[in-house]
């Protein structure tokens, strides 16, 4: 059975707007592509037709989305959805916070039949790999999350030559290694900016 997805999942996903379908044509639209608010039922009123004031800012291949539901703060996260070349295999990933004192997540994104057993790995070198264990599965997704104690991964992303990207690794359900690129051209500049509205 399927845990419940944790509040610090939900604020990252609902926010970027990552948690799709995986695998999906959705992935295949262009990044920073915001989907249109639906049209509020005729004489509907107003309040019950307004939706969280959304921007999307696009930094290479990573973008900071930020939204301001109403009555509550501003909240920003940097993230990107990726897939193989075949289309066949999609993820997403975010990093956050859940407000302005806590600290630093990663929250990825893999398609349902993932073994989450076994964690998550994010690969930047053979010696450099960080575990990031699976929270909660819904019909949309497996999420793998982690609270970034230091900023030793952020570090080491941004260091990255922009050809060279890491990996993100999982197992599937029938324990089948499953590997794609996390690309890193951009994520500096999107983390700076997301560095600026946070502080």
């Amino acid at each position: 059975m399927a845990k419940r997805m944790p509040a610090s999942t939900t604020t990252l996903f609902v926010v970027l707007g990552l948690g799709l379908a995986l695998a999906q044509p959705a992935l295949a639209q262009p990044r920073n592509a915001v989907p249109p608010a639906p049209a509020a039922p005729a004489g509907a009123p107003a309040a019950a037709a307004a939706a969280p004031e959304r921007t999307v800012s696009q930094y290479g291949d990573w973008s900071m989305t930020c939204a301001q539901p109403a009555n509550q703060p501003r909240r920003c996260e940097v993230g990107l959805s990726m897939q193989d070349q075949q289309r066949r295999i999609g993820a997403a990933v975010a990093f956050g916070r859940t407000n302005k004192e806590s600290p630093m997540r990663i929250v990825m994104q893999v398609p349902v039949n993932a073994r989450v057993s076994a964690p998550m790995r994010v690969v930047l070198e053979a010696n450099e790999v960080t575990l990031v264990p699976f929270a909660a599965c819904t019909p949309g997704g497996c999420f793998a999350e982690l609270e970034l104690r230091d900023d030793v991964m952020l570090r080491r992303m941004r260091a990255r030559n922009a050809d060279a990207p890491g990996r993100i690794e999982w197992k599937d359900a029938g324990g089948n290694d499953v590997a794609l690129p996390l690309p890193v051209r951009g994520f500096a500049a999107a983390m700076d900016a997301l560095a600026r509205e946070t502080h």
